[in-house]
């Protein structure tokens, strides 16, 4: 059950007195009795395993932020599916930054085991794939295979050591998407990476990581035990899925991810991503496409990758709000096994308004595991939608104040996602 607490200090606590908002209580209050769809889920929120936070942003005279969070997270689990791909491409640009390598350098790896898909080896060996097109891939379009390349390259030890050293303590990202048995032996492929034009700038090796070293962060638990039923090799089985010894990252180190990548100025140094300011703005650019805006053209049919393809928030089931150049989303999606996770930077340029959210829902009304039968269309992306437009308007409002000394930051997101 999502409690109602007083809102959470953290980093966002308020610094700034610039106008009174809402309580936790007065704040979910608000969300209420707006519509049909978002009563029903909020009435059954356990049934939907949701949760939330949203981050109010409120500036003063000066432009400088406040941050007031709402948290109603839950301690239920859930799978985040392809949101680990924003920390994994997070520490591949720490890692260029740190080497001092251009992201239009490219891969080759080496086919060092056989395990599971090795298509994205493949990749690397047939073409020189720039590492900024193959990020860009993998944020603004989910891309897995590119994933499983980047996380082989990171390598789950360093990966997972960059998250706990940015105090990220909860997330556990133990796997690529490649169907290699989990909770056993975790083997990366040896790799160069060369220069645009061909200078080799760096090898590294295969690298094993054992069970032993990773798996006492994964300790078995029942809240992991998801569902009444799941299909096993084709028959429904009357049995949980089990989700032990999956990927790890619960919605607030999910929220922070987002939040240091936009804010890294209100964070500590300790917590702060060691990327570059054009690192920076590249992931954020990555974050707010939409497929047709995308380097990859074969992305950029409409047919086929609409704006609200992978944005669920205020887009949604409205997909003519991307092209009216009003809001911007600067989001990752994870979507499986009935699973929706979001988080987003949101920001309505028409009334400079900008808030932080994230969420999980789940959409299994059969209760079936792994049969492909969710309700994605049906529930997730409404309800995400009309959800997110409900949080801006019971948000506190802009302040004639605020739009003035805002101005220049506004402009940079534009900036930012017109590639400058």
């Amino acid at each position: 059950m999502i409690k109602i607490l007083v809102a959470i200090a953290f980093f966002f606590s308020p610094i700034f007195g610039v106008s009174a908002q809402k309580t936790k209580e007065e704040f979910y209050k608000s969300l209420i009795g707006k519509d049909s769809l978002v009563d029903f889920v909020l009435t059954n929120r356990d049934k939907y395993r949701l949760q939330f936070i949203v981050t109010d942003i409120q500036r003063d005279q000066d432009g400088q932020e406040e941050f007031k969070t709402y948290d109603f997270t839950t301690n239920e689990y859930f799978y985040p599916a392809s949101m680990v791909k924003l920390p994994t491409a997070v520490a591949m640009f720490e890692i260029l930054d740190s080497l001092n390598i251009s992201r239009d350098s490219y891969v080759k790896m080496n086919k060092d085991f056989n395990c599971g898909s090795s298509g994205f080896v493949d990749l690397t060996l047939k073409r020189n794939i720039p590492i900024s097109l193959a990020i860009e891939d993998m944020l603004s379009i989910s891309d897995n295979a590119y994933y499983s390349l980047f996380f082989n390259i990171v390598t789950p030890k360093l990966l997972n050591y960059k998250l706990t050293e940015r105090q990220l303590y909860k997330t556990n990202i133990y796997g690529g998407f490649t169907g290699c048995p989990r909770a056993k032996l975790l083997e990366t492929h040896s790799y160069s990476i060369f220069s645009p034009d061909g200078t080799l700038k760096a090898s590294y090796p295969k690298s094993i990581l054992d069970s032993s070293e990773f798996m006492y962060r994964l300790p078995f638990t029942s809240r992991k035990l998801i569902g009444k039923y799941q299909m096993e090799n084709g028959k429904k089985v009357e049995k949980p899925y089990d989700f032990n010894s999956f990927l790890d990252y619960p919605l607030m180190d999910i929220h922070q991810t987002v939040f240091r990548l936009v804010f890294p100025q209100k964070v500590t140094s300790k917590e702060r991503f060691q990327i570059s300011f054009d690192s920076r703005k590249y992931l954020l650019r990555c974050m707010g496409n939409f497929p047709r805006e995308m380097k990859n053209k074969a992305y950029h049919d409409k047919n086929l990758y609409p704006d609200n393809y992978y944005k669920y928030s205020i887009i949604g089931n409205k997909p003519e709000l991307a092209s009216s150049g009003r809001y911007r989303i600067f989001s990752k999606i994870g979507i499986a096994y009935g699973f929706v996770t979001e988080s987003a930077y949101i920001v309505d340029f028409e009334n400079q308004k900008d808030f932080l959210f994230s969420i999980s829902i789940y959409v299994n009304d059969d209760d079936v595991v792994n049969d492909n039968v969710y309700e994605y269309s049906k529930i997730a992306r409404p309800f995400i939608a009309n959800f997110t437009r409900i949080i801006q308007e019971s948000l506190s409002k802009t302040s004639p104040e605020q739009s003035l000394s805002s101005y220049d930051y506004f402009n940079l997101l534009k900036e930012i996602m017109n590639g400058n």
